[in-house]
């Protein structure tokens, strides 16, 4: 992932972060599953 696309995904999430309800907490976590697999793959290389 390059800088930037880290950089938006931060900005979307800080954004998502100001919102309630089920939707945005179901992002939240599709975000935190997506990043946690990429840490798997890295300490797996």
């Amino acid at each position: 992932m390059t800088v930037e696309k880290q950089r938006e995904v931060i900005r979307l999430w800080n954004e998502l972060r100001k919102v309630e309800g089920p939707a945005a907490e179901e992002l939240r976590i599709q975000i935190l599953e997506c990043f946690s697999e990429k840490a798997k793959e890295k300490r797996a290389a």
